[in-house]
């Protein structure tokens, strides 16, 4: 089988997209032929790397994918104006460079969001006459209108209406999420239409250790409360800077935030502003990095915005917290990463508003009053059983084979 998958993030660029290339790696060590259309690599930081500066089209081969590379104006996640030019530049860019492309695909996967990328994929299956494959791994635009991204106008609903009909052109749907999944057969998609492929988690975060992360950071004497990812507008973090200050007078209790994002500086502000000692920041890490911190914490935490549309989402980075065993806090009251989380061993969850819940958890896992590492252990067991990327890889396949 000839595949296209369109995507405006790949790597080496950071976050979901490498769920996608391990996919295409699992699909042409299957025996299939796979190319990616993508934009220059940018994200998070609007940095393109040096060799790919200047560069219009770009071609290479990453492990047996065939890789493609469009213009796009850069931007980082701190700059959402810039990011939505740069949605439309890919778009644009893309559509052009596809005419160098001289396979007969036999089908084309388009990954959302942005909402670009399904357009282009439908533009392109209708010329290259190929079934079109919509993956949604994220509700646009109603997700950005629950976090107040967007606001809600005659814009977002004529947005809305359009994706609707993007979902009805398919062929295929595949969503990450059981809640969206199930969105879509409130809007009317028929269930024989949409497949679920969750993220899972590959095998460096389920079989990693520590590294000697603890010494090169002086962590060796800390209790410590680790936070990896986008410190962006979706995640209540404040909670957590909140918690820290109620536990100031715990020396040995110290959080770490890996990552960047819009949100970055109002928390170090927060942090500057109480004079907290116990807080700090330590940027982007390199990705091959991360199993290693995750495994030398003793507490994982992570905050969501209670709005409606978190009911339904599994943010993937909870697999890779599963994956390296350790005690999870999650901010949220209920929804469908809870419910992972008590199936997988049990949730310990707070109210994101509510720090001095936090606070608790944290001196309950602390004191041993919870059990983090026999939690950690069911964690890393039910990610292993039910999440390995390639499990849901095959399933993928099986499923587009046929089509």
């Amino acid at each position: 089988m000839n595949i296209l998958i369109i995507t405006q993030h790949f790597p080496p660029e950071r976050g979901a997209t490498r769920r996608l290339f391990e996919f295409a790696q699992h699909f042409v060590r299957g025996g299939n032929r796979v190319s990616v259309l993508t934009g220059m690599p940018n994200y998070p930081d609007g940095i393109v790397p040096e060799k790919y500066r200047g560069k219009f089209f770009y071609h290479e081969d990453m492990d047996g994918v065939q890789v493609y590379r469009s213009w796009v104006l850069p931007a980082s996640n701190s700059q959402p104006g810039k990011r939505m030019v740069g949605f439309i530049t890919f778009l644009m860019s893309a559509i052009f460079n596809s005419f160098r492309l001289k396979d007969n695909f036999d089908l084309l996967i388009a990954s959302s969001p942005p909402v670009t990328t399904p357009v282009i994929g439908w533009i392109l299956s209708r010329l290259r006459k190929c079934k079109f494959v919509l993956e949604i791994r994220d509700l646009q635009p109603e997700s950005s209108e629950d976090f107040g991204n967007l606001n809600r106008s005659l814009f977002t609903r004529a947005l809305k209406r359009f994706m609707h009909w993007l979902y009805r052109k398919a062929d295929k749907i595949v969503s990450v999420t059981d809640g969206i999944t199930e969105y879509l057969g409130q809007i009317g998609i028929p269930s024989d239409k949409v497949l679920t492929i969750k993220s899972g988690v590959s095998e460096e975060f389920i079989n990693a250790d520590s590294n000697g992360i603890r010494r090169r950071f002086g962590w060796e004497e800390k209790f410590l409360i680790l936070y990896a990812g986008t410190l962006g507008w979706a995640h209540s973090l404040e909670t957590v800077i909140e918690a820290a200050r109620q536990l100031n007078d715990h020396p040995d209790i110290y959080f770490a935030f890996i990552g960047d994002g819009q949100k970055k500086q109002v928390l170090e502000g927060m942090v500057r502003d109480y004079g907290l000692k116990n807080v700090g920041f330590i940027g982007l890490q390199p990705l091959e990095t991360i199993p290693y911190f995750l495994k030398a914490s003793d507490v994982l935490v992570e905050s969501l915005k209670e709005v409606p549309v978190t009911k339904g989402t599994f943010p993937c980075k909870l697999f890779e917290y599963m994956a390296s065993g350790r005690p999870i806090v999650f901010g949220s009251t209920d929804g469908e990463a809870v419910r992972e989380l008590e199936k997988a061993g049990g949730a310990l969850h707070f109210r994101t508003d509510d720090p001095q819940q936090l606070s608790e958890l944290i001196l309950k896992l602390k004191s041993g009053r919870i059990d983090g590492e026999d939690l950690g252990r069911k964690y890393h067991e039910h990610s292993y059983r039910h999440h390995r990327r390639q499990k849901w890889a095959d399933e993928y396949m099986s499923t587009l084979s046929k089509l």
